[in-house]
């Protein structure tokens, strides 16, 4: 096998295990990004839920005090 051709299948496997390494760390730093953001979304629709339940809650209380009258908690 001439010089030159060995030399181009060298160079050929070394820029296909440089892509494939960028590749790979593209594809972590992607899936890390994307497992932060669905975190972040589960967490601001946690809060969202438990909001509504504490403002159901209160209307619940609330509509309980008109027709029971006011408690004397304090």
């Amino acid at each position: 096998m001439p010089p030159n051709v060995r030399a181009e299948i060298i160079f050929i496997s070394l820029m296909m295990l440089f892509i494939f390494i960028i590749c790979t760390a593209a594809m972590i730093f992607f899936a890390k990004t994307y497992r932060k953001e669905m975190k972040e979304r589960q967490e601001r629709r946690d809060v969202k839920r438990l909001a509504k339940e504490a403002a159901e809650k209160a209307e619940q209380e609330k509509a309980a005090e008109v027709v029971n009258g006011p408690s004397l908690d304090s």
